[in-house]
């Protein structure tokens, strides 16, 4: 596998994703739930025997520890679904924004995408091969790839990250650090020497520009 190209290719496929309409589903899903909300800030835990879809809001989602995070929950993933059909796996989410989410029972899930409609169900294949694909370059970029290398990949994600995500304001190295096991000294060392070099710009902690190509080593 060139692990490179699918590092680079991450914002081509969401951008590819986004386009899909993989919400067909979401009226009868609708028909058949429970509102619940959470605050901003708030963690978020799914009940047993339920499955939820996220209306409004950002999510978070870590792996075992709130430290592992894994990043935002891609848009249409139904929460909770992994823990259902895996119990072994621990999720943890957390959200960005006030959420509103609809929540739905097992069975009228079971109903709904398995056994009322083949669109429903290549709807929901499509989400969690795109949940995959993410998780895999994600693990790509924090596991087989060197500190300075991860800081790379992890610049031209925040750039697209705030492309899509107008009005947030988290700081580059808070973006960094959350997201990786780099220690908050080598990230702030690797961005000073970046900027010193004019290969990126930042303004008040954020990144506005990558301005020349960067090095492959440090």
């Amino acid at each position: 596998m060139d692990t490179g190209k699918l590092n680079s290719s991450f914002g081509r496929i969401h951008a590819c994703y986004q386009k899909l309409q993989l919400n067909a589903h979401l009226p009868h899903v609708i028909a058949c739930s429970e509102n619940v909300e959470c605050a901003t800030g708030e963690r978020f835990q799914p009940q047993d025997g339920f499955i939820y879809f996220l209306l409004s809001g950002q999510i978070t989602l870590a792996v075992n520890d709130p430290d592992n995070l894994l990043g935002i929950v891609i848009e249409h993933m139904p929460l909770g679904l992994l823990e259902h059909y895996c119990p072994a796996v621990e999720l943890l989410y957390q959200c960005l924004d006030r959420c509103r989410f609809a929540r739905i029972s097992v069975e009228d899930f079971e109903r709904l995408f398995f056994y009322s409609s083949p669109e429903y169900m290549k709807e929901l294949t499509t989400i969690l091969a795109y949940m995959g694909i993410f998780a895999l370059d994600a693990h790509n970029e924090r596991g087989n790839l060197s500190g300075f290398q991860t800081i790379k990949s992890m610049l031209s994600r925040y750039l697209y990250r705030n492309e899509i995500d107008c009005g947030k304001r988290e700081s580059l190295s808070a973006f960094i650090i959350k997201r990786t096991n780099l220690s908050r000294s080598y990230v702030y060392q690797v961005l000073a020497a970046l900027k010193e070099g004019g290969y990126i710009t930042v303004k008040k902690g954020q990144l506005i520009s990558i301005d020349r190509k960067i090095p492959d080593k440090f």
